[in-house]
């Protein structure tokens, strides 16, 4: 898919997000309602979009989904690597929260939508896989990283981390991948069934998306020059990063092109949540998502011609 039609794509999932803005501003979206609507896409939309994405379509071999892990776990390394240097270059006051929003894009509620619009369904099933590190450090070093080191040292800290770590989404991640591996791809009525309620998923995140941004300042969010630089190297720098060093290791076009623009993504909002939990200021991780949400309608399509 060329340029024109990237952009293009992105300018359709646009639309649902500035209606969902301005849904907002007319008091039909926002509160109470965007909090439940969120729990029903994160628990139950999203976990069906996933587990259906193995269905009706040729499943790959097991050591490309396989390679597909490893090379994915890869990308994130290096991705945490880049988020816990890259705050303290720019002197970040609050650089565990600058390194979240370098380290974790929004995988669930915008990446597989976008996923799914610009690289076909077959994405999707990759993205569930490719994801699966995701999960695994969002929920503790990504803790880590906004809370820091809780009194009870590090094995509290694992122990938290592995109740946060269980959630829908991980849970049909792994059962795509077990699934996938071992070539089951029909689940016949029931995957119909799972196929309607998960096509509920794009339309119900872009809307959330727009309005949770009708919250914000225009003028706050684009007032911190640190908050650029992080959300730079959220859309375009690591994304780069993890193109020029996986792209001789990939074994398909597809496997790198999920990699690299599942990194792509604005910033994950569950950051928002940590900082809120652990008494932090969230503004870093809220100025980086209202930087990175309009400016990937122009990065991402950049990264898709890249790739």
């Amino acid at each position: 898919m060329g340029f024109i039609e990237t952009a293009l794509q992105m300018v359709t999932l646009a639309i649902p997000i500035l209606i969902g803005y301005v849904a907002h501003k007319l008091g039909f979206l926002g509160g109470d309602f965007d909090s439940a609507l969120s729990k029903l896409v994160i628990n139950i939309t999203l976990p069906c979009m996933i587990l259906v994405s193995v269905c009706g379509r040729e499943l790959p071999p097991a050591t490309e989904l396989l390679q597909l892990l490893a090379l994915s776990a890869a990308g994130y390394v290096m991705a945490v690597i880049v988020a816990l240097i890259a705050p303290r270059l720019i002197r970040a006051p609050e650089s565990g929260a600058y390194s979240f929003v370098i380290a974790f894009g929004n995988v669930g509620f915008i990446g597989f939508p976008v996923l799914n619009a610009v690289l076909g369904p077959d994405a999707v099933l990759y993205a569930a896989i490719a994801n699966i590190p995701w999960y695994i450090l969002s929920s503790s070093i990504g803790v880590l990283m906004i809370s820091g080191l809780p009194e009870g040292g590090l094995a509290k800290a694992l122990r938290a981390s592995a109740k946060r770590l269980v959630s829908p989404m991980l849970v049909a991640s792994l059962i795509v991948l077990a699934f996938a591996l071992v070539g089951i791809n029909d689940f016949g009525v029931v995957g119909d069934g799972l196929s309607n309620v998960g096509a509920f998923t794009t339309p119900a995140a872009l809307l959330i998306c727009g309005s949770s941004l009708a919250n914000y300042s225009a003028r706050e969010m684009l007032s911190n020059w640190r908050a650029y630089v992080a959300t730079a190297l959220r859309l375009v720098g690591v994304p780069l990063l993890l193109f020029a060093t996986l792209r001789g290791f990939a074994a398909t076009p597809l496997i790198l092109s999920v990699i690299v623009l599942g990194q792509a993504m604005p910033v994950a909002t569950n950051g928002i949540l940590y900082c809120l939990m652990y008494g932090m200021d969230a503004k870093p991780v809220m100025q980086g998502m209202f930087l990175s949400v309009f400016a990937s309608i122009l990065t991402i399509p950049l990264m898709a011609l890249i790739v």
